[in-house]
Order: structure tokens, then C-alpha cells, then sequence
């Protein structure tokens, strides 16, 4: 139980460090025959990106942009580091200059940029656009970006790159398409055919082993986001449990609306719990009256719309509820995902989104 005058407010979320170890083993026992790249942007999807790096060994490390990069850099970090955006600028491939740098590179700007700024020979892999649309090198203009970097004594050209639009879906044919095009590309860029890919996302790895390539790349499912979709062979653990406390009880009766807007009206005379979190902390705003939230053992449904600091649930069907006793708001009890569908978002969304007044404490 919360101890408001030792703890001060109590929202914690609680990172559990031997589940992120036995995810990324996981991932490694699906794609026996690849190289697992442990996907670290986004604050490694808010779980904080130094402290999880630490458990990874010397295992190849991705994020985002060199910023991100960077940080693990400063920390002292010497993993070979994937920078998922490629370079952007000057300042950019300054950091590859003095460390352990790969691009992956979706544009002949790009090359361009390596090619005028480079001090030394960056490795890099070529993004191919096989059907996602956002980024990459057009299938056609494969050939002639493989010849751009074979002539370029700044480049190292070490494989190609995609990603898939729809291995969440098993029944979507685009992925399969996706992979042959890839496939394809590979084996048309004799004598070159030897280039390595690199496909999986955590979804394409848990359930397409035909897509895995030489590099599988585990996002979301290292952080256990992704198990109510997975088989009983893909067993994830949660890597976050975020909690907080009850901070007030109040009974209303029949007819009385709880917060914002009068979303959520009792239908019987209730008692109505307060808990100290809210869209400030991360908790999503659009969070649904029905939303479960876990109590002394128990689900229970968020009420009334979420604030900024605090949520309100109703517990009139729990008996010895009070101030202090502990709420978990997803975690063990209460799968992130479910949380994600209510609000109609995903996994990745929420959990990128607990903010930085939130203590992080490992465990």
C-alpha cells in the first residue's frame, strides 16, 4: 500500500529487466539462422533506452535518428548502433566518422550527402520500398543505387533493407509480395547476390520464419506488447507494469455523473475510487468508460472521462477498498494491448507515451 507521506505521488512504472532478457531470447530462438538487431528508439518505446541497453551484451543496437544514436554513444555504449532514418545532414555523419555508425539509407540524397561529406567509408544498407510507401528506393532504381554505391569509395555497401506493412495481419497477402519482390531484387543484383537482407519486424519474426533473412529486427514484442497476438511458442512477458494508488472514495447516488463532460452516469448508487494518474502521465485520454483497471486482485471499469492527473473507476463490487491500496493499470494482470484496443490505438502508442514525470524504476 501507497504511503503518501514516505512515497510522495505514487505513479510508478515499474521495469521489469529479466522479462526484456527473456524476450530478446525469444526473438533469438524464433530466428535461429538470423542476427537479432534489439530496436531501441523511442526511449526504447519509453521503457528508457541507456538502462535496457545495459542488459543487451554485445548485441547490434537500432534507432531512430543520430540523436538517438548519440545518447548511446554519451553513455558509452561502443555496440554497433543502426540508424533507422539514415543520415540527415553533415552534423549527422560526423558521429559515424568517430564511431561504430551503420546507416540505412531510403534516399539518393542520402548518398549524395555521404558521398560529398564523408570523412571515411560508411557501412550502410539500402531501403527498398517493396510496398510500404513511406521511405525507400524504388524497385526499379535498385540497380542504379547498388552501381552509385559499388563506385563510391565513402561507401560500404553491406545489404538491403525493408519493411512490411502488414505481418501483423497473417492472412494479408502484401507481405508475401513484399518478400518476393526483395527476394528478387537480391538474386537480379548478380554478382552481388550474396548482399544480405534484413526484413522481420517483431511480427514477420513470431509468425513469417520465411521472411528472416539475415537480420531479424524485434521492436514492440521485446517489451511484451504484442502477446495477445502471438502463439503459445511466442510467449512474451511484460516489461512494464505501470501503477499508482487510490487517493480518494467517494459514494454517489443513482443518476450522478463522474468528471469531465458527464461521459459516464451511475446507474445504481456506487462507489467511485480516484486514482492518481492521468493523460499527463501517459495514460491515454481516450480511454473508454469499461477500460479495465486491476484492483485488490480484480478488474475493474474506468468511469468518466480521464484529466490530466487522475482517472476515476468504479469499485462498488469490491469490498475493503482504501486510500493507498495499489492500482495497476496495465502490467501482469492487465495486457498492455487491451488497454490499446479500448482506445483505439496500439501498443507501440502507449507505451511510447508514459512520460518523463513518470519515475522509471528497474527492477
Amino acid at each position: 500500500m501507497w504511503q503518501p507521506a514516505e512515497q510522495g505521488r505514487p505513479v510508478r512504472a515499474y521495469i521489469d529487466t529479466s522479462a526484456f532478457v527473456h524476450n530478446i531470447e525469444l526473438a533469438e530462438r524464433l530466428a535461429p539462422d538470423a542476427r537479432a538487431l534489439i530496436v531501441l528508439k523511442a526511449n526504447a518505446y519509453g521503457h528508457g533506452m541507456v538502462e535496457l541497453a545495459k542488459l543487451c551484451g554485445e548485441r547490434d543496437f537500432a534507432v531512430a535518428s543520430s540523436d538517438e544514436a548519440l545518447v548511446l554513444v554519451q553513455a558509452g555504449f561502443r555496440n554497433r548502433i543502426w540508424v533507422l532514418e539514415g543520415p540527415f545532414s553533415a552534423r549527422c555523419l560526423a558521429l559515424s566518422d568517430q564511431e561504430n555508425i551503420v546507416w540505412v539509407v531510403h534516399s539518393q540524397w542520402q548518398l549524395d550527402l555521404i558521398s560529398r561529406h564523408s570523412r571515411r567509408a560508411q557501412s550502410l544498407w539500402l531501403k527498398i520500398d517493396t510496398g510500404m510507401h513511406r521511405v525507400g528506393f524504388l524497385p526499379e532504381s535498385v540497380n542504379a543505387s547498388v552501381q552509385f554505391c559499388l563506385a563510391n569509395e565513402q561507401i560500404e555497401l553491406q545489404g538491403l533493407f525493408t519493411h512490411f506493412a502488414c505481418s501483423d495481419e497473417p492472412g494479408n497477402a502484401l507481405t508475401k509480395e513484399q518478400l518476393a519482390q526483395i527476394q528478387t531484387l537480391q538474386k537480379q543484383l548478380a554478382p552481388l547476390n550474396e548482399l544480405p537482407l534484413c526484413n522481420a519486424n517483431s511480427a514477420a519474426l513470431m509468425s513469417f520464419p520465411k521472411s528472416h533473412g539475415a537480420w531479424v529486427r524485434p521492436g514492440i514484442m521485446l517489451y511484451g506488447g504484442m502477446s495477445l497476438h502471438a502463439e503459445t511458442r511466442c510467449k512474451q512477458r511484460p516489461v512494464m507494469h505501470l501503477k499508482s494508488a487510490v487517493m480518494a472514495l467517494r459514494e454517489i447516488d443513482a443518476g450522478q455523473s463522474v468528471g469531465y463532460g458527464q461521459t459516464w452516469t451511475a446507474p445504481r448508487r456506487s462507489t467511485i475510487a480516484t486514482v492518481a494518474i492521468g493523460y499527463a502521465d501517459g495514460y491515454p485520454r481516450h480511454a473508454p468508460n469499461g477500460t479495465p483497471v486491476w484492483i485488490k486482485a480484480q478488474e475493474v471499469p474506468l468511469v468518466g472521462r480521464v484529466s490530466m492527473d487522475m482517472i476515476t473507476v468504479d469499485v462498488t463490487d469490491l469490498s475493503g477498498i482504501q486510500i493507498g491500496d495499489e492500482v495497476e493499470l496495465w502490467g501482469r494482470h492487465i495486457p498492455v494491448e487491451r488497454v490499446a484496443q479500448m482506445a483505439q490505438t496500439i501498443s507501440y502508442e502507449i507505451l511510447s507515451h508514459v512520460s518523463q514525470r513518470v519515475p522509471r524504476i528497474y527492477i
